[in-house]
This record gives structure tokens, sequence and C-alpha cells, in this order.
């Protein structure tokens, strides 16, 4: 018998477990295997980027408004 076949979560009493986090949730953490930071760091520099997005957007509305 094979070391691999005997690991079959079906031969050893146990029931295969399914993924049920969403799969935007499976691609976040995707990428962040590839980056050598931690989840916390990687989602700070995400919202200060969509920050920094939505300041630029607010300037840009006013500068077209006339206040600049």
């Amino acid at each position: 018998m094979d070391e691999k076949d005997s690991l079959r979560p079906e031969e050893n009493g146990q029931e295969e477990e399914f993924d049920t986090r969403p799969a935007w949730q499976r691609m976040k953490e995707g990428w962040y295997d590839k980056v050598p930071l931690s989840v916390r760091q990687l989602d700070i520099i995400i919202a200060l980027g969509l920050i920094g997005l939505a300041v630029m957007a607010v300037v840009i509305f006013l500068d077209a408004s006339g206040y600049f």
C-alpha cells in the first residue's frame, strides 16, 4: 500500500472538509502568499491607497468646480 493512499481522509474515518470562504477571500489570501508582509501590513497599505484615491477624487472635483 502506498503512503499516499493511506492518507486519504475517507479511509481514516475523516470526512473531506470543503472551503466555505468566499472566492474573493481565497483570491486575496493567494495574493498575500506572494508578498513577504503580514496580512495586517498589506491591509493598511491597501487602505491608505484607497484613501489616497478618494482624496484625489475630491481634490479633482473641487478643482473642476472652481474652488481652487
